[in-house]
Order: structure tokens, then C-alpha cells, then sequence
């Protein structure tokens, strides 16, 4: 691995991670930066679990346009459920797509990865923008748009920036977008990324 400042050491196990693979953890008088692995093992044994840590090589995907997306999977313990998240790696940092999917910690880790993967490769398969002579991107014929909200630091967090079709784009660049539907009405649907939904 590469000693960058996307890298760092787990203070219980000393193995260097990429700071997206593992948890900030800290109290009046400590902080601790434990590895995906240690954070899980030291949940369950604090509520009795029998969870084994499992870890997912990454993997390359290719969206309709032939272009390739990283992803690289943490495992996450939450109480007695388990969060496996897809993050789109480039340059060392997560950037572009994000998926996630919940379940039972103590069922089929292998079963309910291989239905993230099924619906990373749906999504893949979409387009909501496509390039535009006005502006950088338009919204396609289909008139829907499906994406991520994340932090913008080119305005310090005052407004989001918006991943679509894996491409972040400004508030600006997105309003933007949307003025060559003036007149038009919209329905906005937010919900929490591993939640099931038809979208």
C-alpha cells in the first residue's frame, strides 16, 4: 500500500488502511483510528455477536458507455445489522459513484453482496446527463435524475455537490441543467442510500 495521506495506521492492529476503510473514534481524553476489521470485532464482541469481518476484493465494472468505475467495499457493523457501501476509488479517494445495501449481520454476507453488485451493474446501465453545446452536461430525454448528495469543498459545504451518472457537478452547474426546464414542475425524493426503491 502506499504510504499517502489517504493511508492510515489502525491503532489496534498497526495495519496501514485507506482512511475510508476504517473509523475515527475519540472521546474527552482519546482518539482512535481503528481498521474496518478491528472496529467490527470490537462491536461484536461488545454486544456478543458472532460476526465474521469479511473483505471484498475490489472490483472494475464498465457503465454503458464502456467506461470503468473501481469500487472498493467496507464492511461496517451496525448494533446487529451490517452495511456493506461501494465507493468509487480514484486518486486514492472516494470520488464518483456510491452504493450501499443492509441486512442481517449474522446472515448471508456472501448472498448480500452479490445483490449489491447486481444493482451497482443496473446502475451502470443508466444515463440521466449526456453532453451538452449550452452547458457541460443536459438531462436526457428521459427528463429523471438520480444521483448522490456529498460535500463541496469549493463553497466549504455551503451548498452540495451533486454525483451523476458518477460525474460531480455544482449546485450551479445543476440549476444551470434545469433552466431549459422553466415553467416545468419537479418532484425531489431524497432517501438514505441502501434503502430499497424502485429507482
Amino acid at each position: 500500500m502506499n504510504n499517502d495521506s489517504t493511508q492510515k495506521q489502525c491503532d489496534n492492529c498497526g495495519t496501514a488502511v485507506p482512511t475510508y476503510d476504517g473509523v475515527y473514534l475519540s472521546n474527552e481524553h482519546t482518539h482512535r483510528f481503528l481498521c474496518s476489521r478491528c472496529y467490527n470485532e470490537s462491536i461484536s464482541e461488545a454486544i456478543g455477536l458472532d460476526f465474521d469481518h469479511l473483505s471484498f476484493h475490489p472490483i472494475t465494472l464498465a457503465d454503458r458507455d464502456n467506461e470503468n468505475h473501481t469500487f472498493h467495499f467496507q464492511t461496517r457493523l451496525f448494533g446487529d445489522n451490517v452495511l456493506i457501501q461501494a465507493l468509487e476509488i480514484r486518486d486514492g479517494k472516494p470520488r464518483g459513484y456510491e452504493f450501499a445495501i443492509h441486512g442481517d449481520a449474522e446472515g448471508n454476507l456472501f448472498g448480500l453482496f452479490a445483490k449489491l453488485l447486481e444493482r451497482i451493474r443496473r446502475r451502470l446501465q443508466r444515463r440521466h446527463i449526456e453532453p451538452s453545446d449550452l452547458t457541460r452536461y443536459k438531462i436526457t430525454d428521459e427528463d429523471i435524475v438520480r444521483g448522490h448528495i456529498t460535500w463541496d469543498d469549493d463553497t466549504d459545504g455551503e451548498v452540495p455537490c451533486l454525483v451523476i451518472d458518477g460525474k460531480e457537478l455544482s449546485w450551479h452547474e445543476f440549476g444551470r441543467m434545469l433552466m431549459t426546464y422553466e415553467g416545468f414542475h419537479f418532484k425531489m425524493e431524497i432517501f438514505e442510500g441502501s434503502e430499497l426503491r424502485r429507482t
